[in-house]
């Protein structure tokens, strides 16, 4: 099933000065020796941020019937693009309030705010990660590195 998608045209919103707040992922056991074990609980968990859209009368009613129509009154996934380190990408989001619990005119412009929850963030790739820790070598260069050592080391 494919997801609809945010209307095209229709400004994006003000994320809280971009602030994002992850699920906690971690499991901590305090073990007897006084050491902890921690683990991971999940593969991937949601990212909460706070939104805001601040839009004219053309595009409020966009954006009305988009969160009526669209998310079935903001019940549903949909993809819009989010603001991440690696530039603006696509991401599968759904509301957890609803932004027509807030709607406020001010005589020219409508303003929403609504908290909305990202599915799964999206950070570079391993390789990208490990590419950057390698940086200014490649990992083929890292390889080969390695393989001359084990030469000279057996030889």
């Amino acid at each position: 099933m494919s997801l609809v998608s945010y209307p095209i045209g229709l400004k994006l919103p003000l994320l809280s000065a971009f602030r994002s707040s992850q699920m906690s992922n971690l499991v901590r056991t305090q073990m007897e020796s006084g050491t902890a074990r921690v683990r991971r609980r999940f593969r991937s968990v949601p990212t909460t941020m706070n939104a805001s859209w601040r839009l004219k009368e053309q595009h409020a009613e966009i954006f009305e019937g988009f969160i009526t129509y669209g998310t079935e009154d903001a019940i549903n996934w949909f993809v819009m693009p989010i603001a991440t380190p690696q530039g603006t990408t696509d991401h599968e989001v759904r509301f957890i309030t609803s932004p027509l619990e807030s709607a406020q005119f001010d005589g020219v412009f409508w303003t929403y705010t609504a908290q909305i929850e990202i599915k799964k963030r999206q950070v570079i790739t391993e390789e990208e990660m490990a590419n950057n820790l390698l940086s200014p070598l490649s990992i083929e260069d890292f390889v080969a590195g390695i393989r001359a050592a084990l030469d000279t080391y057996q030889g």
